[in-house]
């Protein structure tokens, strides 16, 4: 595990100065060494200072940026922006209440009976998919999962049931090897009455800077008993036009015994599966990978001993006749020793195996950036990456619903 650093202060004066009249708060960003590109960050309260629906803004330099308000446990309290900063530098923020500094913010709408979808300024960004299990339609009903849309909201950008490979959607989480005891279950094809099954949607997050929503899903084995709790938050962050960023974040936690997770890179872990026409024109695919392993032919799928502790990877598609790439962000805090798997039919993502018990779950973090058009470098894929592995570090709102969260490396 790399070392985690929190550049974020607050400050109730800069230079033994008492902060102006006119603002309720100064916050002050500090880049270290790394590049902070439209990256979100966040500063925590202790105690609630503002109404979780207020209107915030922050101004530095002349710039004023909408801030957001995200209730947590007990009377403590999160504050959300986004920062652009180059290494060495910082931004002292002064915070306003009240004015209106934005013209879009996010918001959740019902998308069918079974899917909810949240949009920004109107445009489509990601669907939660969360069919109530039917055991006479397993293919189905097997798997919640989020689908995205491209920037601009008019389409999906993954795939759902059905085409190659049905259980393969959108962003999706699973093992093929789960052991209950010496039972094994299989969450990743799911084709035996075993499955993941949403249970609730826990609270929901809207406004100017960020939308998403945590939910509670519970992994099943094949009689239907729960053998998993999984906490998971998505979150979508304000971005330039053209761009979209995605944070997964979530927690298993084992609720009656020991449970194994194994399997292997091709059918384990938080996976990224691109819609079906990608698929069926596999010969536009090609993989933007770190520096350290750019010798790699970008149209052959990495195999054996390059495969290990990528801290990124990118795939680059078309859909008819449009572009994107996707790039998969691994935080520094995920087990290491981790697999990563690629497909030029559309699917990519990360493995390890991992043994949860009581007081041993498993938290892991990814970041899905975006874009449409000509692929990024891998200097802008890196410089993109530095501002998720170090500014804001581990987001910590589930800690202590299952107790301290360790890693097991």
């Amino acid at each position: 595990m790399k070392l985690i650093l929190f550049w974020i202060f607050i400050v109730t004066g800069i230079a033994g100065c008492a902060p102006p009249a006119e603002y309720e708060m100064l916050l002050r960003v500090e880049a270290g060494n790394h590049y902070h590109i439209n990256s979100p960050v966040f500063v925590e309260l202790e105690n609630r200072e503002f109404d979780e629906n207020a209107l915030l803004c922050l101004h530095y330099g002349g710039i004023t940026v909408p801030a957001q308000v995200e209730n947590l446990d007990g009377d403590r309290q999160r504050i959300w922006w986004i920062v652009n900063l180059e290494p060495g530098e910082s931004a002292d923020y002064g915070l306003t209440v009240g004015e209106i500094c934005y013209t879009g913010e996010y918001a959740w709408e019902q998308s069918g009976e079974q899917s909810t979808r949240l949009v920004y300024d109107g445009d489509h960004v990601i669907q939660y998919e969360h069919p109530v299990f039917d055991p006479g339609d397993i293919e189905g009903t097997k798997k919640p999962f989020h689908h995205v849309f491209e920037p601009s909201g008019d389409d999906f950008i993954t795939k759902g049931p059905g085409g190659l490979y049905s259980h393969h959607r959108g962003i999706f989480y699973g093992y093929n090897h789960v052991y209950i005891n010496e039972e094994r279950v299989d969450i990743w094809h799911a084709n035996e009455g075993e499955r993941s099954e949403h249970s609730e949607i826990i609270r929901e997050f809207t406004g100017p800077v960020m939308g998403g929503h945590e939910v509670r899903i519970l992994w099943k084995d094949r009689a239907g008993e729960p053998f998993i709790e999984e906490r998971r938050i998505i979150r979508a962050f304000r971005q330039a036009s053209g761009e979209s960023l995605i944070d997964f974040y979530s927690v298993l936690q084992a609720t009656d015994g020991p449970v194994r997770l194994e399997g292997d890179r091709q059918h384990a872990g938080v996976q990224f599966r691109a819609a079906q026409f990608v698929a069926d024109n596999s010969e536009h695919t090609r993989f933007i990978r770190p520096a350290a392993w750019s010798h790699i032919d970008p149209t052959e799928e990495i195999e054996g001993e390059h495969m290990y502790d990528l801290p990124w990877n990118a795939m680059h598609f078309r859909i008819n006749d449009r572009q994107f790439t996707v790039s998969y962000m691994s935080h520094p805090s995920n087990p290491g020793n981790a697999e990563m798997s690629e497909r030029l039919y559309g699917r990519f993502g990360e493995f390890f195996p991992y043994y949860l018990d009581e007081g041993n779950p498993l938290q892991v973090n990814y970041r899905f950036w975006v874009s449409e058009g000509e692929p990024p470098s891998v200097e802008q894929i890196d410089m993109r990456y530095q501002g998720y592995a170090h500014p804001y570090g581990l987001p910590t709102e589930l800690n202590g619903i299952f107790g301290p969260v360790r890693h097991s490396w």
